[in-house]
Parts: structure tokens; sequence; C-alpha cells
């Protein structure tokens, strides 16, 4: 199973949208596709409809080894080819376990090796913090052989943005040096922008296009069908499958895969 972790500590850039949206493009090339919500917000489980796991039987409790079942009963089946593995309510208390915890930072990374052998490609949903879940999420993403696996990184094309990269860079470096392991940033996705919206979007969006490493590897502007497909607890994909946004996604999707 191919690993992804759509990752930003900065909130509101996107990142739900685009997990959801990536995951039903790699579900449309036919690939088997597990949706992970590992953000505490639950945002991801409540944007497809998805009910939460029960209370005696959640990831945050499989995770922690408050509860040893099977993993597979959290799975909810959301359309063909594309599952998640929703939240619940308990996920607020994840961190304050983890760090009470030993190998802490590979326990998501347990949890989906359980699930290797039943998908192709998984989309982890990360928390918006430089936290313990974080590091968790670019762990379960690290490199492995014969696996695609890395980072994708939404980013808002404001001043703050470029900071904010900054240290989601360096806490990469960081932990890769001291789990000694490899974390690859695929790229970078600009997203919810309006060119119209004047200099600071249009100058952010040359800096990051002049950046080289990390790349930009798709923009995802800001579009009506996006918010419609939320509030309808679709894909964009699904709710408008020939609009600009969809192709975009779908492009997405295939830079990923070539990676």
């Amino acid at each position: 199973m191919d690993i992804y972790s759509m990752t930003n500590q900065k909130g509101g850039v996107g990142k739900t949208a685009n997990t959801i949206n990536l995951g039903a493009a790699l579900a449309e090339h036919g690939r088997r596709t597990l949706l992970v919500d590992w953000d505490p917000q639950g945002h991801l489980t409540e944007a497809l409809g998805i009910p939460e796991s029960p209370d005696d039987r959640t990831m945050k409790g499989w995770v922690l080894g408050e509860w040893s079942g099977d993993p597979h009963e959290l799975v909810v089946p959301y359309r063909e080819r594309l599952h998640v593995l929703p939240t619940n309510m308990d996920m607020f208390l994840l961190d304050k376990g983890l760090y009470m915890s030993n190998a802490r930072e590979m326990r998501l990374s347990r949890l989906l090796d359980r699930f290797e052998d039943d998908y192709d490609a998984c989309v982890i949903d990360a928390p918006p913090s430089l936290g313990i879940g974080t590091e968790c999420a670019l762990m379960a993403a690290r490199r492995r052989p014969g696996k695609r696996a890395g980072l994708v990184v939404p980013v808002e094309a404001e001043d703050s943005s470029i900071r904010a990269l900054r240290l989601l860079l360096r806490q990469v470096a960081i932990l890769c040096e001291a789990m000694g392991e490899q974390v690859d940033i695929l790229g970078l996705v600009p997203s919810r922008f309006d060119t119209r919206d004047g200099e600071i979007v249009s100058s952010m969006l040359e800096a990051f296009r002049g950046m080289g490493e990390p790349p930009v590897i798709a923009e995802i502007k800001k579009r009506t069908d996006i918010r419609k497909a939320w509030r309808e607890k679709k894909t964009v994909l699904e709710y408008a499958p020939k609009s600009e946004a969809a192709e975009w996604y779908r492009d997405l999707a295939k830079v990923v895969l070539a990676s």
C-alpha cells in the first residue's frame, strides 16, 4: 500500500478537501484507496457524512493499546474503491496518550500495516499542528522499498505560508535525522486561492513556483463546485465530474502515481 500524508501544520489551507478529492481521483484510477481521518477535528469524517466510530472501538483506542480488536472493523465503505477510517470524539486525547507511549512516532504506521494487503493507496488527513500526531503521519508516509510514499503539502497564497512551510520542512528534517528514516516531500499544492484577489496572491504563487524544491505539483483555485460538493457530502469528482476542479485533482493523482 502506497501511503501519502496531506500535511501542513497551518490550518485552513485545504487539507481535508484535498485529501478527499485526491483519494477520489486515485480510486478513479482504479486504486483501492483508504482515507484516514487523523485530524482530531474530524472534518473529513463530517464532510463525507460518515458516522464516527463507536466509542468502544476507535482509531485512537487501537493506536494507544486501549482496544485490541481488528481495526478493519473501523473501516467505512464510502464509494467503490474508496473507504474511510473515521474519527471519534476521543481523538482530542490522542496527543496526550502518544506522549506517554513507547515508539510513539510509529503508532499510526503500525495501524496502517494491518491494511497493507487490502488497499493500493492510503491518504492521511494530518492534523494542523507540529505535534506528535503530525510526526506519526510523517513516519507513516516515510520512504519504504518498493512503495510510493511522501507528503503532499497544501499551502495558502498568503505571506504567513512561507514561515509555516519552513517550520514544516525543519520538523521533517529533524524527525528524519532522529528516526533514521527518509520522508519525501512530493510537492506543494497552492489551494483555495483566487487570482483576482490581487498582488499578494500572485506574488505568493510566483514565490512557490520559484522555490524549485519542493516543486508545485498542482494548483487548486477557489471554485464553487468544491464548496457545493462538500455541502452535498460528495467528492467534486462525483458532484461535478467534468468540472475544472475535478480535472485538477485527476492531474494531481497522475503526479502522485508517477512519484
